[in-house]
């Protein structure tokens, strides 16, 4: 979803006053490919519906430069028919007091509007707040008018709906047997090169006579997801049933490459996916809680993403099937955010965690396991956790994730913040 910067004065201001505040603004945003920063300055209503209509398939960032504009603004945002909108603005000439009264009008009417501003447009302290911003507005664009692919034999339902609802995107369904379809499409030749690279990649405690399928089947995830798709999703255990293979090396591999793709055709990991890239500029990491112990909570799964690995990645028999392959590896991080969100896509869990311990730390479960600490007790959580499957999320990204989640009129909490409800 592309975004726009509409820059917003009052006449009475003068324009060489708000022509010079933009120049502050625009050299901060001009460093951002994807947003598109419109020329001229909106100062009067006769410029609302044209400048509206251009953009309505946009999200737009209001600047506001001067006070006297929060009906203009307001009139925009209703003439575009814009589902949520941010506004920038700072101290002087009440540009910070009409970009509150915009806000105001507007959630008052039920949209998110975020809210960002400067004290001194020419501060390098100006560029850092829009760079924080920016954060927001890129985890926004990348979820809104997102096109999912799930792969399983299940009809589509209400989860589908829902998602497609609260983030105005696409849920495509594909049974099984038209993946293994696709997969017989592919080259023998494209085949065995991806399999030479996938031997390269991860250190094998196996046979590797399987490798050839597991190639065949990232080939075909990695050009359904290039030819329309912003994430793939696939049900792993029909999969797995249906081929005695898993699809826990060619999900590794997507996601280094950049590729959102995930496991178990579970929606609900799929927003965290989406803004673990966005945030942290690395993959995600599902994890099911399997143990919890005072502070400290374990999660484990069946494969990680080669990108957040320490050192080189291992492949061996899954956990559950003995199947070729699961993934194994130490997380290559300290400081992380956990994510989880129900089904309903309304509510989101988050929190602040430091890894203990990580990689294959018992044959008793899913062959990748991380210990991660909270700040406060994390034997609540199997009780109060919204879904199974958390996101793990390099960094501390809870306050990103509080204002992504809000654009969305999702509700968020920590866990912290639940215990001591």
């Amino acid at each position: 979803m592309r975004v726009v910067a509409i820059p917003f004065a009052s006449e009475v201001h003068g324009r060489e006053y708000y022509s010079n505040i933009m120049n502050y603004f625009k050299k901060y945003l001009e460093k951002y490919p994807d947003v598109v920063i419109h020329e001229e300055f909106v100062v009067s209503n006769e410029d609302i519906s044209k400048v509206a209509e251009r953009y309505r398939d946009y999200i737009p960032i209001a600047i506001v430069l001067t006070g006297g504009t929060s009906s203009l603004i307001h009139k925009f945002f209703n003439n575009g028919d814009f589902k949520r909108i941010f506004l920038l603005a700072h101290s002087e000439h009440n540009s910070l007091a009409s970009a509150v009264s915009a806000r105001s009008k507007i959630e008052d009417e039920g949209f998110p509007a975020g809210l960002y501003w400067c004290e001194d447009p020419s501060s390098s302290l100006c560029e850092e707040n829009i760079d924080y911003m920016m954060r927001i507005v890129n985890g926004v664009s990348a979820l809104y008018r997102s096109r999912i692919l799930v792969i399983t034999d299940r009809e589509k339902g209400d989860m589908e709906n829902t998602f497609e609802s609260r983030f105005d995107s696409e849920v495509h369904i594909m049974p099984i047997s038209k993946l293994l379809d696709y997969m017989n499409s592919i080259s023998t030749d494209e085949v065995r090169e991806v399999a030479r690279e996938i031997e390269s990649k991860y250190v094998f405690t196996v046979s590797t006579k399987d490798l050839d399928k597991i190639a065949r089947l990232y080939l075909s995830l990695e050009k359904l997801s290039r030819e329309r798709y912003s994430v793939v999703s696939i049900d792993c255990f029909p999969y797995i049933m249906k081929t005695k293979t898993t699809p826990c090396i060619p999900l590794s591999l997507l996601n280094s490459k950049g590729v959102v793709a995930t496991c178990e055709a579970d929606l609900t990991v799929i927003p965290s996916m989406i803004l673990a890239r966005r945030l942290s500029g690395r993959s995600g990491w599902i994890g099911n809680i399997v143990s919890v112990k005072n502070k400290q909570i374990m999660f484990s799964h069946c494969t990680i993403s080669l990108d957040i690995v320490r050192g080189k990645a291992s492949a061996l028999p899954h956990f559950e099937t003995l199947n070729p392959y699961a993934v194994t590896g130490e997380l290559d991080g300290d400081k992380v955010t956990i994510v989880s969100i129900d089904k309903e896509f309304s509510t989101m869990m988050i929190d602040r965690g430091v890894v203990i311990k990580s990689g294959l730390l018992t044959d008793k479960t899913c062959r990748t396991q991380v210990i991660i600490e909270l700040e406060s007790s994390a034997t609540h959580i199997p009780r109060t956790a919204p879904t199974n499957h958390h996101v793990i999320i390099l960094g501390d990204h809870v306050n990103e994730l509080r204002e992504i989640a809000a654009m969305f009129n999702m509700s968020v909490f920590t866990y912290k913040e639940l215990q001591q409800l």
